[in-house]
């Protein structure tokens, strides 16, 4: 799909034990969980445990 927020390799998903997280892989423009972003641009976050109901997004708007 077409997007200038989002990369190919912008976070990753996984599961562990029953449990799900989340992480950003350097983006530029963030990920975010319930509207906080997990780590600075370009830097690798930590892991974040995923709990139902927790809402994710990738990217901010395009300013350009």
């Amino acid at each position: 799909f077409k997007s200038r927020v989002v990369s190919r390799y912008h976070a990753e998903i996984w599961s562990d034990n029953g449990k799900f997280y989340i992480k950003d892989t350097k983006s530029s423009t963030g990920t975010f969980l319930n509207s906080l972003r997990l780590g600075p641009a370009d830097s690798e976050s930590k892991p974040r445990q995923l709990k139902h109901g927790d809402i994710i997004q990738l990217g901010v708007d395009y300013q350009g």
